[in-house]
């Protein structure tokens, strides 16, 4: 037998291995005791850079796979916002897997195979450490095809000039929506970037305008609780922007991103009001990293996130504080407050605390 040499093809140019574990858990006050709630959520990929490899320029394929054991948090508490991004039912299941080909010097990309849709749409830059699935994407995208659950697709995406690019992408929407009879149920979506830079700092920024379409079956407005979904079709809107808008002096001349930076996003969402589910929201926050030189990577957020639906709304406001501890563990502490309210006359208000726990290599 030949053994096998792992350190040889994990440090092998072209391959790159990666693990996450992020671990959750929650508490909350007397109206939200039903939050209280221990997860895990596991990610292990594997990236081939095909140039390094074989000599394909431009290509590179990816694999994932995930798992999330623990109770569901946001599903026992009936929140219309998931107050943690990990939060579904249990499941052990490939992720994302895919084959990216890059063409006219990267002026042009294509995916095809097993998609999450936010990785690359109506995801603002600023929001990915905030605990709550809202700031993530906006919850008046509906049945998207994204966690748990990605799904078959291709999505392109085009430079069309210096900062400015259009992507499109088309998804199985099974998953989210049944299909009409004697058609599919397709997630269509598309979304325009553009890019900038302010002032003698170059702070930069991003707007991102885009609309979706879903061609699955929905239950409309004013249908029976447990009537089968019989509106064909809905559709919606989405828009985010991000700005950095302060950066502290460069503390070290050979390392140019260590430096304080406040940054903010903005987060918005229309969809059809005669479906039933969220059909308007809004969202934004700031965060703010490496105040101290002695925590160089140290990243505090505020964030609000309202959502509204033709039976209420929810309001979520979030402020955590992220410390790196060594190089492959990060703490988390997150407090969110939840205001709902609908139109029944039924009221419910409370906090709920977090902390979270990743390890990372």
């Amino acid at each position: 037998r030949v053994p096998v040499d792992w350190r040889a093809i994990v440090s092998r140019p072209g391959v790159i291995f990666a693990a996450e574990e992020i671990t959750d858990a929650s508490g909350g006050t007397a109206a939200m005791s039903a939050a209280r709630s221990l997860r895990t959520h596991s990610d292990f990929s594997i990236t081939l850079d095909a140039d390094s490899l074989f000599g394909i320029r431009g290509l590179t394929v990816f694999a994932q796979h995930k798992t999330k054991t623990g109770r569901n948090g946001s599903g026992e508490a009936t929140f219309i916002q998931n107050f943690s991004n990990i939060d579904a039912d249990d499941f052990r299941s490939m992720g994302e897997v895919w084959v990216e080909q890059r063409l006219w010097k990267n002026r042009l990309r294509v995916k095809v195979g097993r998609l999450d849709f936010n990785s690359e749409f109506a995801a603002p830059d600023h929001a990915g450490s905030f605990l709550n699935a809202s700031m993530g994407y906006s919850p008046a995208i509906a049945a998207a095809p994204t966690f748990p659950l990605p799904t078959s697709g291709a999505n392109v995406f085009v430079g069309l000039r210096e900062g400015l690019s259009l992507g499109v992408g088309i998804f199985n929407g099974l998953d989210g929506a049944p299909a009409r009879p004697g058609g599919s149920s397709r997630f269509q979506i598309a979304q325009v970037n553009q890019l900038w830079t302010v002032g003698e700092s170059n702070l930069e920024g991003r707007v991102g305008i885009g609309g979706w379409r879903h061609t699955g079956m929905f239950a409309s407005l004013n249908a029976e609780p447990d009537a089968d979904p019989a509106r064909p079709g809905t559709h919606g809107w989405f828009a985010t922007v991000d700005q950095t808008l302060w950066l502290g002096r460069l503390r070290d001349p050979a390392a140019p991103d260590d430096r304080a930076r406040l940054a903010s996003f903005v987060q918005l969402g229309q969809s059809d009001p005669s479906v039933q589910g969220v059909h308007s929201h809004q969202g934004g926050g700031l965060t703010l990293t490496g105040l101290s030189a002695h925590r160089p990577h140290d990243l505090l957020g505020l964030g609000l996130t309202h959502a509204f639906w033709n039976g209420g709304e929810e309001r979520i406001s979030e402020l955590f504080y992220q410390l790196p501890v060594t190089s492959h563990l990060s703490l988390v502490a997150d407090l969110q407050q939840v205001n709902r309210l609908e139109t029944s006359g039924f009221r419910q208000h409370g906090l709920i605390t977090t902390l979270r726990t990743i390890v990372s290599f």
